[in-house]
């Protein structure tokens, strides 16, 4: 019995020991216990890598999801833009309400800036901004981040308002989501660098148009910073909506999603979820998510690109930015062609041969360049044009031996002429007699009225 109370004692001080410098529980050995906070309404938590769902509630209900509306908004911008391309502000977007990053109308923002914005402190101008340069308008946005929500696989959302705006200063009254189409979204912006690096940072540090510094701290850095593994991904909150989350985070080469929507406590309830799935294994059969389709701008022209020049590709073409004209830079730049100048005219002297050869490149790709999309065009429209020709005097000729017909027709029915049919218009012509008898008949009567006459002399 001592010894028994001993090793009681012992095991009791080594639990207190490991108490104490926060010995972490094993997944596997250790299911987390339920949060006693306000339950969601709806959430989801899934495997990113084979799309498994492991636990839902409520997934397919449409719900107002305020900013996590972002990650697809996100996703549709770069879907029809290149990273870097330049994004105008309207005034529209100039006066999108708080949370906003003071975009200046008639400012011109790097696509990367506006996009870090957006995501890391929900910037509402930078949304619409985005959403404006993406489609032309915030009408035709939503319509185009409609048509990628569906070719994504999201089944239960109807798209508006590009920010997850959901007031009367929305558009539309906002947009509707379920978790399950936010789970969609989240495993698809996993596949998009230019989103998944933005998301898993705390900070992010920069210079805007305006020569303003500026520093960007993470709306998601409580989940980020606490939780073991976490990789993003987007907070969202209205007085409509309440909190939404969408969350991700790796451990052992395994990611996982958790969307919560519906509850104060929404970091809590992510975290439970996510340790919930993974202490669980990947179930053989189940919902899944749709496969990941997401298709970006850069990585259509990083295709492209790399096609043989005789396809008619060339290296995609950057959008330029917009540059301030000072009289330093405009020195520099005039130093900088006086430069390149005076190299070129020792290039040329040295080699003269290689230089005219690489001066009709430009000319050769500058006028209108034969490929073998352009031959096809030119064979279709001739074969097009002789089909037509042919058919024009297949026409004619038909029309020719028809009247010839008729014209025969007629004869045999005046009695004019024997049944003669000439192959050719061009046969010779006999002249015909002028009785309206047929010839044998007339040669007949003939000789009977010989014989009459020879009979009466």
């Amino acid at each position: 019995m001592k010894s028994v109370g001993r090793a009681s004692r012992i095991l009791t001080v080594i639990a207190a020991v490991a108490a104490t410098i926060g010995i972490p529980a094993s997944p596997s050995t250790a299911f987390p216990a339920l949060p006693t906070s306000q339950e969601p309404t709806a959430y989801l938590v899934a495997d990113a890598g084979t799309g498994a769902v492991l636990a839902a509630k409520n997934e397919h209900v449409a719900m107002l999801p305020a900013s996590t509306i972002k990650i697809l908004t996100a996703l549709a911008v770069l879907e029809r833009l290149p990273i870097a391309t330049d994004v105008p502000v309207s005034a529209l977007a100039a006066a999108q309400p708080a949370m906003k990053i003071s975009m200046t109308e008639g400012s011109v923002w790097p696509l990367d800036q506006a996009l870090h914005s957006m995501l890391i402190v929900s910037a509402n101008d930078a949304a619409y901004a985005l959403a404006e340069r993406a489609s032309g308008s915030i009408d035709k946005f939503a319509v185009d981040a409609q048509a990628t929500a569906i070719s994504l696989g999201m089944k239960d959302t109807t798209f508006k308002d590009p920010a997850g705006l959901d007031d009367r200063q929305s558009f539309g009254g906002g947009s509707r989501t379920s978790a399950y189409d936010l789970a969609v979204a989240a495993r698809n912006a996993l596949a998009v660098p230019e989103i998944s690096t933005v998301v898993s940072k705390l900070r992010y540090e920069f210079t805007d148009p305006n020569g303003v510094g500026r520093e960007l701290l993470n709306h998601n850095k409580g989940f980020l910073s606490a939780y073991p593994g976490a990789t993003g991904m987007k907070t969202g909150f209205t007085q409509a909506a309440g909190r939404t989350l969408i969350t991700t985070a790796t451990r052992n080469g395994r990611t996982l999603i958790a969307v919560v929507m519906g509850t104060w406590d929404d970091s809590g309830w992510a975290s439970f979820l996510l340790d919930q799935g993974f202490a669980t294994a990947n179930p053989a059969t189940g919902t899944r998510l749709p496969d990941v389709k997401i298709s970006t701008a850069d990585s259509r022209l990083g295709a492209l690109s790399g096609l043989p020049a005789a396809f008619g590709i060339t290296a995609p073409v950057q959008p330029a930015r917009t540059v301030r004209v000072t009289p330093t830079t405009l020195a520099k730049a005039n130093r900088s062609e006086t430069s390149r100048s005076n190299n070129r005219s020792t290039s040329v002297a040295k080699n003269s041969a290689a230089a005219k050869s690489v001066a009709t490149q430009p000319s050769e790709n500058a006028g209108g360049r034969i490929n073998i999309r352009n031959i096809f065009l030119i064979v279709l429209v001739v074969l097009i044009a002789l089909f037509f020709m042919r058919r024009r005097a297949v026409k004619k000729q038909r029309a020719r031996r028809l009247a010839r017909q008729r014209a025969l027709a007629l004869a045999r029915r005046r009695r004019m002429i024997d049944v003669v049919e000439k192959p050719d218009v061009t046969s010779t012509m006999r002249a015909l007699p002028t009785s309206d008898r047929h010839p044998a008949t007339s040669r007949r009567s003939t000789g009977k009225d010989r014989q009459r006459s020879t009979a009466g002399r």
